[in-house]
């Protein structure tokens, strides 16, 4: 019998210890659109740079892409930075959104669809419009990068 208030306390304990470990955790923070585009305007002068050093650090290492300069999806980390080199070779120096739209998915994932029109003084064969869209997810770091874009060529 000396036991049983014993026994109870521990079973109390448990309790709580068990009731604890069912919580769930809080949500993230939400990500507001305003939030959501003050990042992409924020990249979109880093793309302007013409800097590949910039441009490549706008995406997550294991980035997934179609780039209109390459056949088929590009899926390697290398060929992915190749692909942003030859970008910044073609010498654009202007840029001009023509619409965007962005969408909040969750605390941690959103979207950005738009066109652009490109232009280059230096090589104006390279001037053209580009449709584009961009998946960015929040990193265990906090940083928000591109892990998947699709960039095609209207003209």
């Amino acid at each position: 019998m000396k036991y049983l208030p014993l026994l109870s306390c521990a079973a109390l304990l448990l309790a709580g210890c068990q009731q604890k470990a069912e919580e769930a955790p809080p949500p993230p923070a939400a990500l507001s659109e305003g939030d959501a585009t003050i990042m992409v305007n924020r990249n979109e002068v880093e793309l302007a740079s013409m800097d590949a050093g910039r441009i490549k650090a706008l995406y997550a290492p294991d980035v997934v892409a179609f780039d209109p300069g390459v056949d088929g999806l590009i899926t390697e980390r290398a060929a992915f930075d190749k692909a942003q080199d030859e970008f910044a070779a073609m010498k654009f120096d202007g840029f001009q959104r023509k619409d965007r739209k962005v969408q909040v998915l969750d605390a941690d994932t959103f979207i950005v669809s738009g066109t652009s029109a490109i232009g280059s003084t230096a090589k104006p064969s390279n001037n053209s419009i580009v449709r584009y869209t961009d998946v960015y997810q929040k990193q265990p770091d906090g940083k928000w990068l591109i892990v998947n874009e699709h960039i095609s060529m209207v003209k």
